[in-house]
Parts: C-alpha cells; sequence; structure tokens
C-alpha cells in the first residue's frame, strides 16, 4: 500500500512539472489553436463549390479546338469588329488587347481599373466596363477612350440590345441597367443574384448569368425567372450564337455549356481552367481562361 501511495505522489509531481513546462513554452494555446482551426475547415466546406446536376450533361458535344492565343492577363471578355479583329479584355493588365485578322497582337488602349466586359456598337466604338472605377469607357477605333457613363456598382459584363441600348450588369448592386446612346441609365432589374453576364435573345428577352449559381430570364414584362440552374458557378461570358443557342461559361466546372429551352444543359467545351468569358462569332467560339491566360478558339460547325 505503502509503495502505491509512493508512485502515485512521483506521477503527480511530475505531471505537474510538465504542466509548467507547457506553459513556459507558450503551448498553452494548443486548444484554442485547434478550436480556431476547426472553425475555419467547416466555413471552407460553406464555400465549396456545387456541382451541376448530374443529368444536366446527357449528350455532351465537344466543339473542336482550333486554335490557341496566349500571353494576356486574366483574359476576361472578348469582341470582335467588322473587320474580324479580335479584342480581350485584360482583367489584371488594365488593358485591352487586339489581334487582328492575321494574327498579329498589340495593346489597343491601356489605363483602365480591371476591364471586364466589351462590347462594340454599330459605328465600331468599343465599350469597356471599368469594374474598379465603376464606369463605361467608351473607345473610338484610334484607341481614344472617354467615359461614356459612371456612378455605376462594379460593371461588369456588358452588351447592346437590338434598340442600340447598352445592356450593364452591376454586380455590386445586382442590377441590370440599360443606358441608351445619350448616356441616360434605367434600372431593367434589380432582382439579380451577383450578375456578371447579360444579352438579349431576338424576341427581346433577357438572359443574365449570376454568380450565386444560375441563369435567370427576363422577359418582355421584366418578370424574371429561373432559366437554368445547371451550372456550378456561372461566369462572365454568355452569348447567344446565329442559331439562336444560348452557351454560357461555367466558371466553376471550368467549361462552356449551351442551353436547351428547357433550361438543361450540356458540355461543349471543358478542361478549360477557370473558364470566364465567352463570345459566337460566325461558325467559332471565343473562350477566355484565367489559368493559362489564354483565349481557346473552337469550331461550332
Amino acid at each position: 500500500m505503502m509503495k502505491r501511495l509512493a508512485k502515485i505522489t512521483v506521477l503527480l509531481g511530475l505531471l505537474g512539472s510538465l504542466a509548467a513546462c507547457t506553459n513556459d513554452m507558450g503551448l498553452g494555446d494548443v486548444e484554442l489553436s485547434t478550436k480556431v482551426y476547426s472553425k475555419k475547415k467547416k466555413t471552407k466546406k460553406v464555400k465549396k463549390v456545387k456541382k451541376a446536376k448530374k443529368g444536366s450533361q446527357k449528350g455532351d458535344q465537344k466543339l473542336k479546338l482550333i486554335k490557341k492565343y496566349t500571353g494576356f492577363s486574366s483574359p476576361t471578355a472578348m469582341a470582335i469588329d467588322k473587320e474580324n479583329n479580335l479584342y480581350v479584355s485584360n482583367w489584371g493588365g488594365d488593358s485591352v488587347t487586339k489581334i487582328s485578322s492575321n494574327g498579329e497582337k498589340s495593346k489597343f488602349v491601356t489605363g483602365m481599373s480591371s476591364p471586364a466586359g466589351l462590347a462594340f456598337d454599330k459605328s465600331g466604338n468599343l465599350y469597356v466596363s471599368d469594374y474598379s472605377a465603376d464606369v463605361i469607357l467608351k473607345v473610338d477605333k484610334n484607341g481614344k477612350k472617354t467615359t461614356f457613363a459612371n456612378n455605376l456598382s462594379t460593371p461588369t459584363g456588358i452588351s447592346f440590345d437590338k434598340a442600340g441600348n447598352l445592356l450593364v450588369t452591376n454586380r455590386g448592386s445586382d442590377e441590370i441597367v440599360s443606358i441608351n446612346p445619350q448616356g441616360k441609365k434605367t434600372i431593367i432589374s434589380n432582382k439579380m443574384q451577383t450578375p456578371v453576364g447579360v444579352v438579349e435573345d431576338s424576341q427581346g428577352n433577357l438572359f443574365v448569368t449570376n454568380y450565386g449559381g444560375s441563369v435567370l430570364k427576363i422577359d418582355t414584362n421584366k418578370q424574371v425567372s429561373v432559366f437554368s440552374k445547371g451550372f456550378a458557378r456561372p461566369g462572365v461570358g454568355i452569348d447567344i450564337t446565329a442559331k439562336g443557342e444560348i452557351i454560357a461559361a461555367d466558371n466553376g466546372g471550368d467549361c462552356v455549356r449551351r442551353i436547351a429551352k428547357d433550361g438543361s444543359t450540356e458540355v461543349i467545351a471543358d478542361k478549360i481552367g477557370g473558364c470566364v468569358g465567352v463570345r459566337a462569332h460566325n461558325d467559332q467560339l471565343y473562350v477566355s481562361s484565367w489559368s493559362d491566360d489564354a483565349v481557346y478558339v473552337y469550331s461550332l460547325n
């Protein structure tokens, strides 16, 4: 009995000494650190990108890659002029790059703050959404820029409607704004979910990619409905082909999806890391990638 008491006494003394050493070494925060780490892990799970519905990829038909342009800085949007010159907005380079029809590359305009969307008007002027400066810039054929509209809220994707008004996704205020040629702004809808891209079809309906996870439709009566949920996370790029097909970037899925009339989708181009923008022109589809700072060109035939 005395021996057992002696062992217990020695053991208690050792534990006391170990506790003292732990505090002296600054390890007394181990429990707190563990709690903080667990909290971070939980937050990370909440932010995990959801996958598109399994049934949305049935009948996938991949397009043929025919060309690849490199050397950009976070390329976002693309536009093509009447002479078939390609223009690419460099989000990370505060500039717009021009690639002539014969493949010659040059800086078309500089001095912007995170340029995002691009669109040409009927007169050949290029419009650029300056995301960080909250303005839309108008750039003439010689590269001279002026401010077309201001007081926006992180304008992202842009396009022209059939009437010649510029459609703007106000990402920061969840709005779609229409700006007429004189610069007058009209709010089309403020019921978006972090809108980043917009396009109008031949019937006057608008389709909007929302970074929040869906593609919305705004009909001619300005009624908003969910058009497609078959995306992991829609990107800036959304366009309509010459055949009337709606094509959009799935930024979260690293691919481009074609959307059917019932809202279901099929993947037509995949393995595009950081897929952001799309532009359909004639028989070709242009897709921008942030992962390798490139623009891929696919055949739509």
